[in-house]
């Protein structure tokens, strides 16, 4: 469970108060919460933010949380989802099936069903902390480091796993200087050329093809 405490979560629930108690628990075990209302929202964060788990309700207003959760698992197999419910529909149930839920957990929602399923999704974690890339190279978050194919392994720095674990999650999208400021320095203020020179380093470490510069806005996975 202590490596939720480094991890992001999507929170998808229009029902205010019910948002309310269930963010002031989680809040003690992960690091942070995107609450969004609507689906909109919703992809707007999932798409701009570093999403690490998504946990959304069913039914929100006129629309159904189903079709937001069809839309990652078309980017993402392998984030942990979790699905909230108000009853137990059959039809929602067996829409659900393929789409490799962690949990489905129906509301009211108990203590014990909740740290379960986040245990669950702690363990999803651990299994892929290390990481095979598309070239052969193997990426050990646990332990930071980075065993090039053929090359002596190469340890890293905290922010340059943190940096290197938001290339890999974010492969589909632009990773920002918002979302690298939120990862990897926390909020702190940093100057373009502490970024600059950061990056530069890492790259004369590890191989100018792993980090792409996508102009004006930001960086990419370059393998």
């Amino acid at each position: 469970m202590e490596l939720l405490k480094t991890k992001n979560v999507l929170f998808v629930e229009d029902n205010d108060d019910f948002a309310q108690n269930f963010m002031t628990l989680l809040a003690l075990f992960v690091q942070t919460i995107y609450h969004c209302k609507d689906l909109q929202s919703a992809r707007e964060t999932f798409a701009s933010q570093r999403v690490d788990l998504i946990i959304c309700d069913i039914k929100l207003n006129n629309e159904n949380g189903l079709n937001f959760i069809e839309e990652v698992r078309k980017i993402e197999t392998t984030i942990p989802i979790i699905v909230l419910s108000g009853n137990k529909n059959e039809e929602f149930l067996f829409r659900a099936i393929p789409l490799n839920l962690t949990a489905y957990l129906l509301k009211p929602i108990t203590y014990k069903d909740f740290v379960a399923s986040l245990e669950k999704c702690a363990g999803a974690f651990f299994k892929n902390e290390t990481i095979v890339l598309k070239n052969g190279d193997v990426f050990d978050r646990q332990n930071q480091t980075l065993h090039p194919k053929g090359g002596a392994l190469i340890e890293l720095s905290k922010k340059e796993t943190l940096f290197l674990s938001l290339l890999i999650e974010n492969a589909h999208q632009i990773v920002t200087k918002d979302m690298l400021l939120a990862s990897v320095w926390d909020y702190e203020e940093v100057s373009e050329g502490a970024i600059a020179n950061f990056i530069m380093r890492l790259r004369k470490k590890i191989g100018k093809q792993f980090i792409h510069t996508v102009a004006e806005s930001g960086y990419r996975l370059g393998i």
